[in-house]
């Protein structure tokens, strides 16, 4: 496999997980289960390691991509600087779920309190998990580039 597949992998792991740990974080805070809840801190902290993944493989992936004809740093950039964005998020997020894993194994009463923080961290960071797969997506499929550059 090349760059372009491995980046093609682990991009897609954290836009969909984080669609699942919010699906998972809302489950355990709505059961109010303190083992959801600690899986929910879990999921957040793979989600951190798939965006650091998705992002190291990323110049590989740009530069193969840029030996296509049509594809050009123009087109690839906008990509580039939303996942940029989307990987602090999650970097953000991931650190706080490590802290939170940490400090819970004394103070269980924090858990939910850190559950909501990100719950509201992961709600806002996936505008950007939807931002950053479309223009990925316009990098090889003109059909979705046509429709984000219409004026």
């Amino acid at each position: 496999m090349n760059s372009a597949q491995f980046h093609l992998l682990f991009t897609h792991l954290p836009i969909v997980g984080l669609g699942l740990a919010i699906l998972v974080n809302l489950f355990a805070l709505i059961r109010k289960s303190e083992e959801l809840q600690k899986f929910s801190l879990w999921c957040y902290l793979v989600l951190g390691i798939f965006g650091l993944l998705a992002y190291i493989t990323g110049d590989g992936a740009g530069e193969i991509m840029k030996t296509y004809p049509g594809i050009t740093d123009d087109v690839i950039e906008p990509h580039e600087n939303m996942a940029l964005f989307f990987f602090i998020g999650l970097m953000i997020t991931s650190a706080f779920s490590i802290l939170a894993l940490y400090l819970v194994k004394t103070r269980v009463h924090l858990l939910k309190r850190f559950n909501l923080y990100l719950l509201i961290a992961a709600l806002l960071i996936s505008i950007l998990a939807v931002m950053t797969g479309s223009t990925g997506g316009a990098i090889r499929h003109t059909e979705i580039r046509q429709g984000m550059y219409k004026k």
